[in-house]
């Protein structure tokens, strides 16, 4: 799958079902599957949001959820998860480059990536690429 088609998989995702998908990859690196529990946690949400979140990723084929159980991501939604990560790593790694406090490079990224334009991305990715010491 090349860029562009992982790009328009997450454009049909709001910011909220990215930070689902994200947190869903984040509990599956730790624990193998992510518990709707853990989830509604991590997100500091309600049960009922988690599920119908998790609802509308399971129809969009990006994972698999079955009521009461563990859900975890399908190839697509992995992909879409590691594209966001890269799109959040290149914004910190800029912000950082550029002397922004990490603690507010931090917060800065997580807010831009959800809003920032595919090719502005593949821009500072370039630089940075450009640019390493």
């Amino acid at each position: 799958m090349n860029e562009r088609e992982k790009n328009s998989q997450s454009t049909e995702l709001t910011q909220a079902l990215e930070m689902y998908v994200k947190t869903i990859h984040d509990l599956e690196s730790e624990f193998g599957a992510a518990a709707p529990s853990d989830i509604a946690e991590r997100l500091q949400v309600k049960a009922p949001s988690v599920t119908s979140a998790l609802q509308k990723l399971d129809a969009l084929g990006m994972a698999k959820y079955h009521r009461y159980q563990h859900v975890n991501l399908t190839k697509k939604g992995k992909e879409v998860a590691e594209m966001l990560d890269r799109r959040h790593r290149t914004l910190l790694n800029f912000l950082l480059l550029i002397g922004v406090d990490e603690e507010i490079a931090l917060s800065d990224a997580c807010e831009i990536e959800h809003v920032v334009h595919r090719q502005t991305i593949e821009k500072l990715a370039k630089y940075l690429e450009n640019n390493k010491d």
